[in-house]
């Protein structure tokens, strides 16, 4: 399974193009969030600079994603939301909106059920580490709390804070309490990089029930 599809990759390119000729990279300064909750962990616990597409990517590298592959998700859920100007115009995505992403956006949220899934990884976990299969099947324990099918989106996520948590590719385990700091907004103690490569490798071992 790849990460990012053609046309992700054209509007990127177009984000780009669009920006040099038009001149210009920044945009005006992002309204504030008030006490709007980030809904992603990984934003939360450092929240990028929205100035424009540009510091946010800087500010998701700061977090432990490989800068290319954070411009291109940028691009991909700005022009989910705001569409093909604000993509030219450089904008970065809605933090504050992140539950209004088509084909992003998913319900069944980790961190919204995060005293009952301690209870379970503390269930599964041997010697303070639970597999990736573990946290695929809480991902799918909260899909049925919520009375939906996980999808694509889910298992990006479950990948996603699988690697950054600083998950071992050869054995598919992680350390139990890095994986609650994240969920928690808080920097894991492993300092690990998500990249395209070990996120997709990490989406194709996951296997989800049918």
């Amino acid at each position: 399974m790849k990460l990012f599809s053609r046309r992700a990759f054209l509007v990127g390119i177009a984000s780009i193009g669009g920006g040099l000729a038009f001149g210009y990279i920044t945009t005006p300064e992002p309204p504030e969030g008030g006490d709007q909750a980030i809904l992603c962990p990984f934003l939360a616990m450092h929240p990028p600079d929205t100035t424009n597409v540009w510091t946010f990517a800087r500010g998701c590298a700061d977090n432990g994603q490989a800068y290319s592959m954070a411009l291109i998700v940028a691009t991909m859920v700005t022009y989910s939301q705001k569409g093909l100007l604000a993509v030219l115009r450089h904008e970065a995505p809605d933090i504050y909106r992140l539950d209004q992403v088509p084909g992003i956006s998913h319900d069944d949220l980790y961190q919204n059920y995060i005293p009952e899934l301690r209870e379970i990884a503390a269930e599964r976990a041997v010697e303070g580490k639970v597999s990736l299969q573990d946290m695929v099947e809480m991902k799918e324990w909260v899909a049925d709390e919520v009375g939906v099918v996980p999808g694509e989106a889910s298992n990006t996520e479950t990948a996603l804070l699988f690697v950054r948590s600083g998950g071992d590719l050869s054995d598919w385990t992680v350390g139990l309490e890095d994986v609650f700091r994240l969920l928690n907004g808080q920097r894991p103690e492993a300092d690990a990089v998500v990249t395209p490569g070990k996120l997709n490798q990490a989406m194709d071992a996951a296997s989800w029930r049918a």
